[in-house]
């Protein structure tokens, strides 16, 4: 029976004379009743004993307790009962994390409140585990208190010594923490922080695993190859927790179907989740990543972007121009790796050019695998002038001659004359977003001829250099080099990017970087795709 705020009724069974103490439990215990004779079948352990009519605590041991009054009206005469074996399940009246005391905690995200919690004894023991810590944190903003709310939006973050102090790039766990408190500081809601390094383990044998992932184990087989769980942390204190600041239910901020389950079994209500995804991984952490969303079934890459939760985790000195750094890369490496995988995903994302060309961002997808959904993204963002990059022999082959013999434009964008699909395919006037996506799937079909395009229409064809980007630096090449590198046919769609903050501008670097944060796309730029060329190939 769930005995949750019950009186419990202490008593002895001497020649039938009861004697009655109310008090409430603070654990949990297993009786068998033998003939009117109660003996405790649960752990050898004292235990707390609140009484109600007292403001003291009596450590009563458990081979003492005997049956409650509610035992005894379920079970009926206790003289008749020959053998009954009782379960009840613990609800303890002694919070299992107990408040220690809140202050001001001002940081570089915003005015928080960092209230201090501390297991009791028992949450202690039922956790079991040397390696956790057993001081929970909750963390809410000074503007938008969540005491006493419905639906508030929580995230239960583990300790991460090794990301959030030392600043290691091999888990994504310093960006969730980031991505959250943010979240909270402009939404409201709480993350509650518990000490549980490396999923439970430790950080010695955190650091033991990390070994053997660096000889190639991943983040799975590395902790049950030293005989570890994959997991084992414990969120008994959570409820506590969220009991004591009168949060009736929440939205988790998670990507772990795991945490999800676990904190449902302790009763918890969970309204909706929150998915909490770093769009950009890097070489250090992309194993570590992919097998979370393998292996354990978390939501961790770019399918599952929530736009409201994308975080930016780059720094913004590295971000401050398309310069080159000593390793010829402007954003990273891995901002190209991401691109490639996104256009590869058939997603949109942006590339920048030079600070000295145009400082300017375009919009570039592959053209074979663009929907009409994505096309009315490009239109509603972009100036309208929405082009499909093409290496030069297809465009012969299409029939699609130079715009104008003779080039007079300083940056050499070589336009050929506009087209649209025919009616064919099931184009009506050319200019719907519909109707555009089909007229570039046309375009990259490799089994097109050029019956299968009118001339003029809405979509300008844009020749590209031979040698891409490595040729020269322009916007219609890395369309072509993404595309490419993504495994899809070489012909990318691609369209520059009006500023939102200034409409009749267009967007330039600094507002491009929020662009991308606030709708989740991958930002990299053609220095970057040249460079990525020049590694990739001369090592092939």
């Amino acid at each position: 029976k769930e005995i949750t705020n019950s009186r419990i009724g202490f008593f002895s069974l001497n020649n039938s004379k009861m004697r009655f103490t109310t008090a409430i439990l603070s654990s949990y215990f297993f009786l068998r009743i033998t003939n009117g004779f109660a003996a405790s079948h649960s752990r050898n352990v004292q235990t707390k004993v609140f009484l109600r009519n007292h403001d003291i605590n009596r450590i009563a041991n458990q081979d003492d307790i005997a049956i409650s009054e509610m035992i005894k009206k379920n079970i009926g005469d206790l003289k008749s009962t020959a053998a009954v074996t009782v379960e009840l399940d613990w609800h303890s009246k002694e919070k299992a994390s107990i408040y220690i005391a809140e202050t001001n905690l001002p940081t570089d995200i915003g005015h928080f409140r960092l209230r201090a919690y501390r297991n009791s004894l028992d949450m202690q023991e039922l956790i079991n585990n040397e390696h956790v810590g057993n001081e929970p944190a909750v963390i809410y903003s000074s503007k938008h208190p969540p005491f006493g709310e419905f639906g508030v939006p929580v995230r239960i973050h583990d300790q991460c010594i090794t990301s959030e102090v030392f600043g290691s790039k091999r888990c994504d766990c310093k960006e969730q923490l980031k991505m959250a408190l943010e979240y909270v500081d402009e939404h409201g809601g709480a993350v509650i922080y518990l000490q549980q390094e490396g999923r439970g383990i430790g950080l010695a044998n955190k650091v033991a695993a990390y070994a053997l992932q660096d000889i190639g184990l991943d983040t799975v087989d590395a902790n049950t190859h030293l005989g570890l769980p994959e997991d084992c942390r414990h969120y008994g204190a959570v409820p506590s927790i969220l009991e004591d600041m009168g949060i009736d239910s929440i939205k988790l901020m998670t990507n772990n179907p795991r945490k999800i389950s676990k904190l449902s079994e302790l009763g918890l209500k969970i309204d909706d989740t929150i998915p909490m995804v770093v769009p950009t991984s890097n070489k250090f952490n992309r194993k570590y990543l992919q097998t979370k969303q393998d292996r354990m079934n978390h939501t961790n890459f770019g399918e599952m972007l929530s736009a409201s939760l994308i975080l930016d985790t780059s720094n913004d000195n590295e971000q401050a121009g398309v310069t080159a750094a000593d390793d010829g890369y402007c954003f990273g490496r891995e901002s190209v790796e991401d691109a490639v995988a996104a256009v590869a995903r058939g997603e949109l994302v942006v590339v920048v050019d030079d600070m000295d060309r145009e400082n300017e961002g375009d919009f570039i997808m592959s053209a074979d695998l663009c929907t009409p959904e994505t096309m009315a993204t490009i239109v509603r963002y972009s100036s309208g002038v929405i082009c499909i990059g093409m290496e030069g022999e297809r465009m012969d082959e299409l029939d699609l001659p130079a715009m104008m013999e003779n080039n007079e434009d300083p940056k050499e964008t070589a336009f050929s004359v506009t087209v649209d699909a025919t009616r064919e395919h099931g184009i009506t006037t050319g200019i719907s977003a519909t109707d555009r996506a089909i007229t570039m799937n046309v375009l990259a079909n490799s089994k097109s001829t050029s019956i299968d395009l009118v001339r003029p229409g809405h979509i300008f064809p844009l020749r590209a250099k031979e040698g891409g980007t490595l040729t020269r630096d322009g916007h219609t090449e890395a369309a072509v080099d993404l595309s490419r590198l993504a495994g899809r046919h070489p012909s990318g769609v691609l369209c520059e990017i009006v500023s939102e903050e200034n409409p009749t501008e267009m967007a330039r670097l600094p507002e491009l970087k929020r662009f991308c944060k606030k709708h989740g796309y991958v930002l990299t730029s053609i220095v970057d795709i040249a460079q990525y060329r020049r590694d990739t190939e001369s090592s092939q």
